[in-house]
């Protein structure tokens, strides 16, 4: 399927590795011209995918990003709001004000001012933001209240902007990913790690574990939720805005 994207240009957060990463190279694949944003640069250089070196929790970065973006190539189609971080805890007393604070920093607000940003430059043409958050917006961790309520207000975010701008050609739609084989899960200080470092269990036993319970006993792989997101933002999704997609395998019953 042609998802018509026509020469557009995308801004992906958190784009080294995992979602982001997949992200980027699934909408280069389709001729959008894509700029991504991390803290650091991915490890492979990507024709189609120039890399803006940044802090997005400095509340300048998300601003300099667009700015970027928009002077290198002209113009602004979408932004893919999905840097995010999110450190697990034994429960709610086990999370210091501190923790909150850089939760909500980097998942809600570095996803406001990207959006606050981006939106006078999507007005001139319309174009998309796509928020990444997560099935734990719905389904909340006692481990990890601080990145689920993070979650639950960028969704509720993204729902108000759609409303506002839904007569101005902008559309903002929500993916919410489920268990996904990416660093944050998977990686040397991922979920499966910090859980193995409470004394529970083996890293990678924990992860098996964790897969098979759910419905499809696996792992999504970031390839699989990219390509939800350059559906929604493509303009073959043109009649969607404030819906939320759940890419989870099945874990949020729907019926």
């Amino acid at each position: 399927m042609d998802l018509s994207f026509n020469g557009h240009v995308a801004v992906v957060t958190g784009s080294s590795t995992g979602i982001g990463r997949a992200t980027a190279l699934a909408l280069v694949a389709e001729g959008v011209q894509v700029v991504g944003a991390s803290r650091r640069a991915p490890a492979e250089v990507v024709d189609g995918i120039s890399h803006f070196e940044v802090d997005l929790s400095q509340p300048a970065a998300p601003k300099a990003l667009i700015e970027h973006a928009v002077q290198r190539h002209g113009r602004l189609d979408a932004l893919v709001n999905n840097a995010a971080t999110g450190r697990l805890g034994t429960g709610v007393l086990d999370a210091d004000d501190g923790g909150w604070v850089d939760t909500f920093n980097l998942n809600l607000l570095a996803a406001v001012r990207a959006t606050q940003a981006a939106i006078p430059h999507l007005l001139e043409r319309g174009g998309v933001v796509v928020n990444v958050t997560s099935v734990n917006a719905r389904v909340p961790s006692p481990q990890a209240a601080a990145y689920s309520a993070s979650k639950a207000a960028l969704l509720n975010f993204g729902k108000a902007v759609a409303v506002e701008y839904a007569g101005k050609g902008i559309r903002v739609v929500t993916i919410s990913p489920g268990l996904t084989a990416t660093p944050m899960w998977l990686g040397a200080e991922g979920v499966a790690s910090q859980i193995a470092a409470w004394g529970d269990g083996d890293a990678e036993a924990i992860a098996a574990a964790t897969a098979a319970s759910t419905p499809f006993g696996r792992f999504l792989t970031p390839e699989e939720i990219a390509s939800c997101i350059c559906f929604m933002a493509s303009p073959r999704a043109s009649a969607v805005t404030g819906a939320e997609l759940v890419v989870d395998g099945g874990i949020t019953p729907t019926m």
